[in-house]
Order: C-alpha cells, then sequence, then structure tokens
C-alpha cells in the first residue's frame, strides 16, 4: 500500500522545486550573460539534455524505473522532486564558477573554454552523465528503504543535495583546467556511490 501525501502538500512542494530550477536558471543566465554571453547557448543545450536524461522528464525512463525498481507515486513525486534539484545544482556549479571571471585576467579565455567544454563535451557524455546523475541519485534516494521520510524532509534533504552538487560542479570546472587527474579521481569517487 502506497504511503498517502496530502495532495495539497505535493502540489506546493512540486511547484516549489520547480520553482528553485527556474530560478536558479534565471539567475545563471544573467551571470553568463554578464560574464561570458557566448555560453548561453550551450547552457540552454546543457537544460534540453538534462531533461531527456533524467528519470522524470523522460517517459522511457520512467516507464523503465516504475518497472525495474516497483516505483509508487511517491516515489514519482520525489523523483521528479530531485530532478529539478539536481538540474539546479548543476546550473548552479556552472554560475558559481562563472562568477569568478573577469575578462581582464589573463585566464580568461581559458576558462571560458573550459566551461564550454565542461557542459559539450562532459556534462552531455551519456556517461559522465548517468555517473553524476546515479551518484547523486543513489545518495539521496532507495526505493526500498523501510524508512518514510515526509516530502519536507525530502525537501531539505534535495536542496541539500543541490548545494553539494554545485559545490562539486564547480570542483571538477576547477580541476579540469588545473589538475585533470583530480577531475577523474572525482568522477571515480561519485562511480563509487552508485555501488556501495
Amino acid at each position: 500500500m502506497e504511503d498517502k501525501y496530502d495532495p495539497k502538500e505535493i502540489i506546493e512542494i512540486v511547484i516549489s522545486s520547480k520553482k528553485y530550477l527556474n530560478q536558479t536558471r534565471e539567475e545563471a543566465r544573467n551571470i553568463l550573460s554578464q560574464k561570458t554571453p557566448k555560453i548561453l547557448d550551450s547552457l540552454d543545450s546543457l537544460l534540453k539534455f538534462m531533461e531527456n536524461r533524467t528519470i522524470s522528464y523522460n517517459n522511457n525512463l520512467s516507464n523503465d524505473a516504475k518497472n525495474e525498481f516497483r516505483l509508487d507515486k511517491r516515489d514519482l513525486i520525489i523523483l521528479y522532486m530531485f530532478d529539478n534539484y539536481f538540474m539546479a545544482g548543476i546550473v548552479s556549479g556552472i554560475s558559481e564558477y562563472a562568477k569568478n571571471l573577469d575578462p581582464k585576467d589573463p585566464d580568461y579565455n581559458e576558462k571560458v573554454d573550459n566551461i564550454k567544454g565542461f557542459i559539450q563535451r562532459d556534462l552531455t557524455d551519456i556517461t559522465i552523465f548517468r555517473i553524476i546523475y546515479s551518484g547523486f541519485l543513489k545518495k539521496v534516494f532507495n526505493p526500498e528503504s523501510k524508512e518514510k521520510k515526509s516530502l519536507k524532509d525530502y525537501n531539505y534533504i534535495l536542496q541539500e543535495m543541490s548545494n553539494n552538487l554545485m559545490n562539486t560542479i564547480e570542483n571538477l570546472l576547477e580541476y579540469r583546467i588545473k589538475n585533470r587527474e583530480q577531475f577523474y579521481n572525482s568522477l571515480l569517487e561519485i562511480t563509487k556511490r552508485i555501488y556501495e
């Protein structure tokens, strides 16, 4: 039997997660338009890519997940919230990294190219995307868990996850330009979470 949530609470929490994603997207667009406008198209493409690769936005993935993990409506609500916070975390990480860009710095073009390469080559590489997505999904969601949390609990947990993801993305961008080995080691650490 499925746990029941108050329909009003479901609507409020789901709208809140979507609002957070939209707000984060707009803040990122504002930062990028000021710091490096040529990245805006890449950001838009990334958001479309992520929507096609996240469970709740892709009907095929949603149906596969429902069948494989026997997800109920409660789980699907949490996955929808996760996907919104996940995409917001990635976008926030990129915009936080871009905040420090200064066109007067001698390495400005290298950092802009780094962001563009990270978006166009790394985050849209299906393997790397799945590693990050699955690692963070496993960190916060376990459909077999006996412990049932409220939607408010999940909302808080997912906001924390989004902040952690933002920091991870910011670090990956730093490592990608300064220490490629650390970049791959960080991805390896995320991969280990999936199989714990």
